[in-house]
Order: C-alpha cells, then structure tokens, then sequence
C-alpha cells in the first residue's frame, strides 16, 4: 500500500543527515513542539522538509537554523503553525490509538515473560488473567497518557530546558504509576478473572493494529493529496 507519509519522512531523514548537530537537536525540538499543538502529521513532514532545505541553503550564507528562526523556535513555529491544518479527531484516535496497541503488546509480552518465570508453559495450558494484571496494564496505559500531557505542557513554556521542580514532578508522576502498577499486581493477583489461549490475544491485538495502520495510512494519504 502507498504510504505518501512514510516517503516524505524517509526523504527528510535522509537530507538531515546532512545538517549539523545543533541545528539536528533544534529541529528535533522544534518537530516536538509543533506535534503538541495538533498540527496534522503530514503538514508537519512537510513543514520539516522545508525548513532542512532552508536551513541547508543557509550554510552558505554562513548561517544555521537558530539564526533563521530568530532565537525562538516556538515563535517561529507558531507563525508556521498558522498556515498548516489541525490534526482531526480522526486522525488522533488512529494515531494514538497505534501507540496504545504497541504498549497493550508489550504488556501481554509481560505476562507471558511471567507465566514463564512462575514455571508454567502457555503453549500446553491457558494464560490466566486476573485483576492485579489488568490493573496493572490500566494504570501504566493511563500513566502514559498523563506522562505525554505532562511533558506537552512543559514544551509548550518558554523554557529550553526541563526546571528542577518540572523534573520533579516528571519523577513524582512516574513514581505514582510505577507504585500503582505494582500495587495492583501484589494486591489483586489472587483475584482471577479468566483463563485465554495465548494466540488469542495476538490475533486480537494483531488484527487492531493493520485496522487501525491501514486506516491511519490512508488517512494520511488523502492529506497529503490534499496538501
């Protein structure tokens, strides 16, 4: 299936190879801070491809991208901002939504390492599922959510780098997921729920990324022809 998105990507990846470190990191954090204001994928793609070309031309003149974008990036990127289409609804359950099934696989992959460790074969015997388990992914899916609106917030300030007191509430936050995640496990273990044959909860899992991929591509697909 075309992915117009994936090509332009792969295309201004290869020409930032050819930009210096610092203006690397800047566009690195100038991608960070456009993403957190909604902006469709695909015109921040091709806002990047613009701005590693000029950026590039730039080099000549003597100059870098912290001169042409003034010293403040999330000013310059605002201005951009302006002229590029907001990220739908559509698009942000599509593209969220891959992120949480890749963090449901890894925690499904926890629990078959677990079965494992305890000494058991879900090849020949069911996996269980009990409560402490499911409230464990629950918290560390929901953990994740308040990490990325927390660190949103923190590219959105005027600040270049993480306060002291930012950094602690990032630790205090990951603290209170890490214990929620673990209380659930040592206090609700006991509770079984069910028993699954392991290949169902892949063929589940599986099946809702291609839907939500292909979707998702070819969403992005219409944008770009759009654009």
């Amino acid at each position: 299936m075309e992915n117009l998105l994936n090509s332009l990507k792969r295309e201004n990846k290869e020409r930032e190879r050819r930009l210096n470190i610092s203006d690397k990191k800047l566009l690195s954090d100038m991608t960070g801070y456009m993403k957190t204001q909604k902006i469709c994928d695909y015109d921040v793609e091709q806002v990047r491809k613009t701005i590693i070309r000029n950026t590039l031309r730039s080099y000549n003149k003597k100059k870098n991208l912290e001169i042409l974008s003034g010293g403040d990036y999330r000013e310059y990127c605002n201005k951009l901002c302006e002229n590029m289409r907001r990220a739908s609804v559509n698009e942000l359950v599509l593209s969220r939504g891959v992120t949480i099934i890749y963090a449901l696989a890894l925690m499904y992959l926890v629990r078959l390492i677990d079965t494992i460790i305890d000494g058991g074969n879900f090849f020949k015997n069911p996996v269980e599922i009990n409560l402490g388990y499911l409230s464990a992914t629950a918290a560390i899916l929901l953990g994740t959510v308040f990490i990325y609106i927390y660190v949103s917030g923190i590219l959105k300030t005027k600040t270049n780098r993480m306060t002291n007191p930012q950094m602690a509430g990032l630790i205090v936050l990951i603290a209170v997921i890490v214990a929620a995640a673990y209380g659930g496990v040592f206090l609700l273990t006991d509770i079984h729920l069910f028993d699954i044959q392991w290949w169902i909860p892949v063929v589940i899992i599986a099946a809702l990324w291609v839907l939500f991929k292909i979707l998702y591509i070819q969403y992005e697909n219409q944008m770009a022809k759009e654009a």
